[in-house]
This record gives C-alpha cells, sequence and structure tokens, in this order.
C-alpha cells in the first residue's frame, strides 16, 4: 500500500468512514448536514501546505466551516423553538 494511501486511511474520521462505506456499498444515504460540515473541517484541518498562500487560503476556509457551523446551530435552535411552539398550540385546540 503505497505510504501516502496510509496516511489518508489513518486520518479519516468516523463520519467520513460511515459516509464513504455506504456510496461503496450502494447504501441508502441520507447525510446529516451537521455531520457533513464536521467531516469537511475534519478533511480541511488535515491537510498540510507548503507556502503562505495556501496557508491563508486554508485559514479562510476553516473560518468559514466555523461560520456555517455557528449558523446552523443557530438554525438548529430555531426549528427546535419553533416545533414547540407548534407543539403547544396544537395541544391547546
Amino acid at each position: 500500500m503505497p505510504r501516502q494511501h496510509q496516511k489518508l486511511k489513518r486520518s479519516r474520521s468516523p463520519v467520513l468512514k460511515k459516509l464513504t462505506k455506504k456510496i461503496l456499498l450502494n447504501e441508502d444515504l441520507r447525510v446529516d448536514a451537521g455531520a457533513s460540515v464536521q467531516a469537511l473541517y475534519d478533511i480541511v484541518t488535515t491537510i498540510r501546505v507548503t507556502n503562505k498562500r495556501d496557508t491563508g487560503r486554508l485559514q479562510l476556509a476553516k473560518e468559514h466551516i466555523r461560520s456555517i457551523k455557528r449558523q446552523m446551530r443557530s438554525l438548529n435552535e430555531r426549528v427546535n423553538a419553533l416545533e414547540n411552539e407548534i407543539k403547544v398550540l396544537t395541544e391547546d385546540k
């Protein structure tokens, strides 16, 4: 097995392993957006760069991913609040 392939194999997150297995086995693939963002962040954090330009671009990508995670957390909280409101309104009827 080539050395580069061994490194990639070791650095995979559990989420990425699960997704890869489902894709290879043609299983039903329902992807959680949060899990996808986390897998993307895991991939980005394992990338090694050799110059300043790419280092800056990688840092920017990480910040964008963190921003997406914050926005998703906020949206999930809002969805939960709205679901609770719906539950209260349907109980009042």
